[in-house]
């Protein structure tokens, strides 16, 4: 089972940057969303830093536009459009996944 992390947030120099402006019950949601779609094919996760750190990810899930986040390992990274992501699509968003790994 392919493990992928979701950047939902980006550290900033004093602050945290979330998808969508401030964490909320919407991005509560969009996990729970994400999670219960994606983990009978995927191990799924939120803790993009310490999947980074581990090195435990196969992939980082990065909504495109988002603010630079720092990828030391090398990590390799999805891309897939953040307005999937704030109108909660996903369904989409799993089929960007899926055929990424299907390369």
């Amino acid at each position: 089972m392919k493990k992928i992390s979701f950047v939902l947030y980006a550290k900033q120099m004093m602050s945290l940057t979330y998808l969508g402006g401030l964490p909320s019950k919407r991005t509560k949601e969009l996990e729970t969303s994400l999670t219960q779609l994606l983990s009978d094919t995927y191990d799924v996760n939120f803790k993009w830093e310490e999947a980074i750190k581990e090195h435990t990810a196969d992939a980082l899930v990065l909504p495109d536009p988002f603010p630079p986040i720092l990828n030391e390992s090398q990590t390799p990274v999805i891309k897939i459009p953040a307005t999937l992501f704030i109108q909660g699509n996903t369904k989409e968003i799993k089929q960007h996944i899926d055929d990424y790994f299907a390369e």
